[in-house]
């Protein structure tokens, strides 16, 4: 919506359900028109400003979740001064700046005072609202009191609003990694607490991939050149650093770092091999190649049932643990033809909640 804030009743509210609320700042009133309407669309209550005046005034009377605003205003570094304010008068605020590339440093000096992190010009409104559902539900799960179903609900909201908001082909990928791991997991007699935390990796563990510089790789039509997968391996220890500090978690980063090390040493980030890898990471391993497979990509079709088969015996002891391995084939002989159909099914439903307006 677009406010005028001479018209705002002082302790107003935003938003009157939970909607998380964004104010928009540029002085560019096309370009933040057209993010509050996506925005909105992704299920934002959004107030547009554009002019740091403007800004104060709806600071000082609405409540704000996150703050999203340009560096410069008509040559000035007012996106500061927005900064400032929001520091001041809303600290819970999350403050994420816009800048074209000769104002990196700015955006820089900005994080330095407190913002979140900035975005490059052109703004693409996807990328937008996939980081700004990043940081609100990122500050979320730093609450130490969060148990696992807690925990499990909002890493699952973390990767639905992020990277599978941009990468739409791996819809539910998460969810099916972790239905995947709690089934194996059971069958290798894994106990309770463990199983816990390897189903909160299950769900996390590509989310990594929402901190890459250029998140075109994840679409790109075709397979990547050598360096576009050197970025690309970074996801895994991005992840693990990146999902929080809640104790509950410590576990589930190592698991997140360890599901693209291979049982013969070749995999990364620390080309770690055998039982040096958590029986987690091990399973995890397994599970998250298996749907990548079946998902239809940018750059490839889903694969078969007898195609995967193959894989899985051809890479038996190289990628995978053996004794893992068996035990999800065992799995594979009851489930594998509903679980290959898994992945086209999701990315049906999101592609028809997003044309009815809701994703």
């Amino acid at each position: 919506m677009n406010v005028d804030p001479s018209s705002i009743h002082p302790l107003a509210t935003a938003t009157a359900d939970a909607r998380p609320s964004v104010l928009l700042v540029d002085d560019e009133r096309t370009l933040v028109e057209v993010l509050a309407a996506v925005l909105a669309a992704q299920g934002f209550d959004t107030t547009v400003a554009t002019s740091l005046s403007d800004a104060t005034k709806l600071l000082q009377s609405l409540r704000f979740d996150a703050v999203v605003s340009d560096v410069l205003f008509d040559g000035r570094e007012d996106g500061l001064e927005v900064l400032g304010a929001t520091r001041e008068l809303q600290p819970h605020a999350a403050v994420l700046m816009m800048t074209g590339r000769a104002e990196i440093p700015a955006a820089v000096a900005a994080i330095k005072k407190g913002a979140i992190d900035y975005l490059q010009k052109p703004i693409d409104p996807v990328v937008l609202g996939a980081t700004l559902s990043r940081v609100l539900e990122e500050q979320r799960i730093a609450a130490p009191s969060l148990g696992f179903a807690d925990l499990a609900g909002i890493l699952t909201s973390m990767v639905a609003h992020t990277i599978e908001r941009v990468d739409p082909y791996t819809a539910g990928h998460g969810a099916r990694t972790r239905k995947y791991c709690r089934m194996l997991g059971q069958k290798l007699a894994l106990d309770d607490r463990s199983r816990e935390r390897l189903e909160l990796a299950g769900i996390a563990h590509d989310y990594g991939k929402i901190y890459l510089d250029d998140l075109g790789f994840l679409t790109k039509n075709g397979p990547l050149t050598p360096e576009e997968y050197e970025e690309v391996k970074k996801h895994p220890l991005l992840g693990a650093r990146k999902l929080g500090t809640h104790p509950m978690l410590k576990e589930v980063c190592q698991f997140v770092a360890e599901h693209h090390e291979r049982w013969d040493g070749t995999g990364y980030p620390r080309r770690i091999k055998g039982e040096e890898i958590s029986l987690p990471g091990r399973i995890l391993c397994v599970v998250e190649v298996f749907d990548s497979l079946a998902t239809k990509r940018s750059y490839k079709e889903g694969w078969e049932l007898p195609k995967v088969l193959d894989f899985f015996a051809e890479q038996r002891g190289k990628m995978f643990d053996p004794e893992v391995l068996d035990q999800f084939l065992v799995l594979l002989e009851e489930h594998g033809d509903s679980w290959l159909k898994a992945p086209a099914a999701a990315r049906a439903e999101a592609a028809a909640k997003k044309a009815a307006g809701h994703g």
